[in-house]
């Protein structure tokens, strides 16, 4: 029986990449629970708000993966690795020219970014020097995703993560501060960057033939509309946290933010997991969406027990968590680490409906563009209208992270 439950492709690659994934999430909380102690609240609360503007940033990467490893199902299915070594060095050069033209033309942003929450412009400029393995690297990994190389593709993480928390610790103990924190990310991207060819080198090895990929941006589109608001659920309380309360709440909350988002990325190694195996049996069934059902359910299931599991920890050991990661002068936010831990159950479920909508072809139409962009607008005032106390505050979370989740229900359950 146990036998029979690990060779089901799912299982056994949710359970690799699951491992390796959630190695790769523990040494960026690492990452953030050294930076937490050795920069202090304050500080912290500045990092946060540059780690949410890297998730920002990092949309355009995470969409680009997704893209990728969608297409590279799709040629995997057709047995072709030329189209799919095409496909990666398109992916490669239209990257690197993205990444030029976005650092560029954002810099003004930036600087009003730093400037709306109190940031120097230098450190967020540094930021946008983090564009160019953002926009890389998810082409080699979106390959990698594609045809199902999950061991590769976990090891790539750890080690990206690796150098980071290393780099910062050094950095940091030498004296650098919060550059140290900011500069080990693009250290730790490129160096991951550099060897992910490894794994893909029977790929680079073929013959290069060139594909279809008229369809490429109007599928990306979706997938930046409905990843768009799984980020923006989970960020935009951190940038009014900064913005409403005092630099030292602002640096509890950004913990709080941290500790719901453990839940985000446990279940994020699933909804990986499930992308590239839902998408492969919708081509190669002829588009039925039995078989996929069925790959969706048991990921659905697996991601409930392990929401469910880190909520039951919350609720009995806030305390005992927060001081081991973060240490006791974090303790004021024991009260609300629960309810943050229900918001991102709901965008994580939320997360997994949508990837899952994406897989089988689910149009995004403008109704549900519209949808998702009141429901941000309604977090944004909602947080504002309940920022007197953090509990009301982590209330508002909860509130609009269940409204994502209903939306998202939606995506999934409409016709074509």
């Amino acid at each position: 029986m146990i036998k029979k439950i690990f060779s089901n492709e799912l299982v056994k690659g949710s359970l690799v990449l699951f491992v390796t994934f959630n190695i790769f999430n523990v040494l960026n909380f690492i990452f953030q629970f050294s930076m937490a102690r050795m920069l202090g609240p304050s500080d912290f609360g500045i990092l946060a708000s540059i780690m949410t503007l890297l998730y920002f940033l990092a949309l355009p990467s995470e969409s680009i993966q997704t893209v990728v490893s969608r297409y590279t199902s799709k040629f995997k299915v057709e047995n072709n690795d030329g189209k799919i070594k095409n496909l990666l060095f398109k992916s490669l050069k239209n990257g690197l020219f993205a990444a030029l033209v976005l650092f560029l033309v954002l810099m003004p942003l930036f600087f009003a970014f730093g400037y709306f929450l109190n940031i120097p412009f230098s450190v967020v400029a540094l930021c946008g020097l983090m564009l160019f393995p953002f926009l890389l690297i998810p082409a080699t990994r979106g390959v990698m995703q594609g045809m199902k190389k999950f061991n590769a593709l976990g090891w790539n993480m750890i080690f990206d993560s690796s150098i980071k928390v290393i780099a910062a610790i050094l950095l940091v103990y030498l004296g650098f501060g919060i550059y140290a924190a900011v500069g080990s990310i693009i250290i730790g991207g490129l160096a991951a960057l550099s060897i992910s060819f490894i794994p893909l080198k029977k790929v680079i090895k073929s013959k290069s033939e060139k594909a279809d990929f008229s369809g490429i941006y109007k599928y990306g589109s979706p997938i930046i509309i409905v990843l768009l608001p799984v980020l923006l659920m989970q960020s935009i309380d951190v940038f009014l946290a900064r913005r409403f309360f005092s630099a030292e709440i602002a640096g509890h909350y950004a913990v709080a933010n941290l500790i719901g988002k453990m839940i985000f990325f446990g279940t994020l190694a699933i909804a990986k997991t499930m992308f590239p195996i839902s998408s492969e049996k919708f081509e190669d069934s002829g588009k039925d969406n039995e078989k996929t059902r069925k790959i969706f359910y048991k990921s659905l299931i697996m991601v409930l027990g392990l929401c469910f599991s880190a909520l039951i920890i919350l609720l009995l050991f806030p305390s005992l968590l927060i001081s081991l990661l973060f240490g006791k002068e974090y303790l004021e936010i024991t009260g609300i680490v629960f309810n943050i831990g229900i918001a991102f159950t709901f965008i994580s479920l939320a997360n997994i409906f949508l990837l899952y909508g994406i897989s089988i072809n689910r149009k995004i139409n403008i109704k549900f563009m519209s949808l998702f962009v009141i429901l941000v607008i309604f977090q944004g005032f909602l947080l504002w209208f309940l920022r007197d106390s953090l509990w009301n505050f982590s209330i508002g979370m909860i509130i609009s992270s269940l409204l994502l989740f209903i939306g998202s229900l939606f995506v999934v359950r409409r016709k074509g």
